[in-house]
């Protein structure tokens, strides 16, 4: 009879490949599925960024956040933040739509749904992409909400277009918050010992809160910092005290075109 442990020696071990997930979002509204693409500036017509475009660049600024980039906490920290807000200004517009379709018991609306809706994969490489699709999912169905108020005669053609301009501001908005992050390889000690690295830094992004600048406040859904063990933080705040520290932004030159959101999934 062969030993177990000589068994278990000779045994190659078993180890787990990389993980993968599979994320897919159903947009039924043609107004949502604009905010996926996004648009070139054309015309005279200013660029949108769309979620491709937002999910290119929070994959940017994320990968300097795992580099101990201080700019790009701050910036995930305001992506947080618009995120939040945009998301809560959505769900107060939809429960406005809501309370009026059930002011009346007897009536049951159900909503409107799309016939071929477009089914869309998801392969971002951090939160903050799909952060960005759980928001667009909202808008997409506000508009549902919204179309169908208008066709059972709850909702005036200008009350409902109001509504789903400023959810579409909304969004974009959220999306606008990424631009102006500059990718220069700055790292905390870089800021700390004043170094042309630092300087070049600051003077295309501004200046930094203190407490993101010592990494006392980092996003909630920040990456570890590489070969840094973690440890607390404050993650979770919100930015608005700390507007006051920061200068006016770099607006984000190459913000004309948008990439499809597919980065691979660690």
């Amino acid at each position: 009879m062969t030993d177990a442990s000589t068994a278990s020696a000779s045994t190659p071990a078993i180890v787990p490949g990389r993980l993968r997930n599979f994320v897919e979002m159903t947009i039924q509204t043609r107004q949502a599925q604009r905010l996926v693409q996004g648009r070139r500036a054309v015309d005279g017509k200013p660029p949108i960024i769309g979620l491709y475009r937002y999910g290119a660049m929070v994959r940017t600024i994320w990968a300097g956040a795992a580099r101990d980039d201080p700019y790009a906490d701050w910036y995930l920290l305001k992506v947080e933040q618009a995120l939040t807000e945009s998301k809560d200004e959505i769900a107060t517009l939809k429960q406005t739509i809501e309370a009026n379709m059930a002011r009346s018991p007897a009536m049951k609306v159900g909503l409107a749904h799309s016939l071929e809706p477009a089914n869309i994969e998801l392969t971002f490489s951090n939160p903050y992409g799909y952060m960005g699709a759980w928001l667009l999912s909202d808008m997409d169905e506000l508009v549902l909400a919204a179309l169908t108020a208008r066709h059972v005669g709850l909702m005036n053609r200008d009350e409902s277009e109001r509504m789903l301009g400023e959810a579409g501001r909304a969004i974009r908005r959220a999306f606008a918050t990424a631009q102006g992050y500059r990718a220069t390889a700055v790292k905390r000690e870089d800021m700390r010992q004043g170094t042309r690295r630092a300087e070049r830094a600051r003077q295309a992004m501004g200046e930094l809160p203190q407490a993101v600048l010592d990494g006392d406040l980092r996003p909630e859904h920040a990456p570890a910092i590489e070969g840094v063990q973690p440890s607390h933080n404050t993650a979770g705040h919100s930015v608005a005290s700390y507007d006051d520290a920061t200068t006016d932004e770099v607006t984000d030159t190459d913000a004309t075109t948008d990439e499809h959101g597919d980065d691979d999934e660690s």
